[in-house]
């Protein structure tokens, strides 16, 4: 179940709404040729129109740069070229192309920063392309987006029909889909080399030194966690997650202080007076009524004055709403459960399910994780330091 469609408004803005008859007027301006022509020739107003023109292309050429992208992790390009110069007849060699689709290859990189040409023929790592070998998990998402590529080949379809696609199956936990076999495989290695991204940034954000115990709801192999017992070994930390993940990690993940355990988050029972829960990453997988109940036993598993960590990417965050609206909704769209959600919504449905004192804590790259705390209200109404 997504958003109640009772709370969308269907008020139509005033007619002396001076900002909607502006951006009318806008509108019809910038789709009249004559208007186009203009400003193409003209000073000043000619830069604002090529920048609008390049950003159209953007729009229209954006599978083009995802695919490049994707060859580049396919050929293996970054590793040949990572920490030294090589030759486009050497790379070509190397990645199993020949020389003009090296080239080809090469050139496009260049133009999205991870490759760069220093002379003539002779190739090093571009900026983004070291930031690519720096994070995994930007190759696994790249080969795991092929499932949503071939979902997207006909958007339109998908919107129509949620649930006949790919990446609903690819999701153990997803309803419906036919969660093929080695799938939770896939899942916790995305799951387990994606966190890598934001776990410092979550724990920068909001230190944990005042507690003794966590419990990762959802976490998978147990990265989160992991990272927590690492920055603070004091801290006992225990994982739920789905009885396959689980198998998965014990078998995969030795002399580990974790504690895991096999558990249906929506149905099972849950640990009691607990001092704190997170959900990294997990929400926005799932429809809002399961959310809320899932809120909803989280607080009464907390005891009191406990508190709920909440982190994930966040619709409506400035300066990444591509990412967020765009990207994540198309996605979890596709993935046939879940939506974004705002900041706002978050919080307002920890406050349905029985939090209060809930709080934003910054974090250093938004785009990628944003973190809120809720608290259980604490039987002495003395604040927590």
């Amino acid at each position: 179940m997504l958003a109640d469609p009772d709370t969308w408004s269907d008020q139509q803005p005033a007619p002396s709404d001076w900002r909607c008859r502006w951006r009318l007027f806008r509108n019809r301006l910038l789709a009249d040729k004559k208007f186009q022509r203009w400003a193409a020739k003209t000073p000043l107003v000619r830069r604002i129109a090529s920048k609008k023109a390049v950003e159209l292309h953007h729009l229209t050429a954006g599978f083009v740069y995802t695919q490049t992208l994707t060859a580049v992790v396919q050929s293996n390009l970054l590793a040949v070229l990572q920490g030294r110069v090589e030759s486009t007849k050497s790379v070509a060699a190397m990645c199993g192309l020949t020389p003009p689709a090296a080239h080809t290859l090469l050139r496009a990189a260049q133009a999205l920063k991870l490759t760069e040409e220093v002379s003539k023929g002779f190739w090093m790592v571009g900026e983004l392309g070291a930031s690519v070998l720096g994070n995994p998990a930007v190759a696994d998402m790249v080969k795991h987006h092929a499932v949503l590529y071939r979902d997207l080949a006909d958007p339109l379809a998908i919107l129509k029909h949620r649930d006949k696609t790919g990446l609903r199956d690819y999701w153990s936990y997803v309803p419906g889909g036919s969660h093929p076999g080695d799938g939770h495989r896939e899942y916790s290695q995305l799951m387990s080399s994606s966190l890598a991204l934001i776990s410092d940034h979550i724990l920068d954000s909001y230190p944990l030194n005042d507690y003794q115990h966590l419990v990762d709801v959802a976490g998978g192999t147990g990265h989160f966690a992991r990272m927590v017992a690492k920055r603070y070994p004091d801290i006992a930390a225990s994982v739920l997650d789905l009885p396959e993940v689980v198998s998965e990690a014990k078998n995969h993940i030795s002399n580990s202080d974790i504690r895991f355990v096999a558990t249906d988050m929506f149905h099972s029972p849950l640990p009691q007076d607990v001092e704190l829960f997170s959900l990294i990453r997990v929400l926005h997988d799932h429809d809002d009524e399961p959310v809320v109940s899932l809120l909803t036993r989280l607080h009464g598993a907390l005891k009191p004055g406990g508190h709920l960590l909440i982190a994930e990417p966040m619709a409506g965050t400035q300066g990444a709403e591509p990412i967020g609206d765009t990207y994540f909704s198309f996605y979890l769209w596709a993935m046939g459960s879940g939506r974004p959600r705002t900041a706002e919504e978050l919080k307002g449905m920890c406050l349905a399910a029985g939090f209060n004192g809930i709080r934003e804590f910054k974090t250093p790259i938004p785009a990628l994780t944003r973190l809120l705390v809720a608290e259980k209200a604490p039987e002495n109404p003395t604040k927590r330091a």
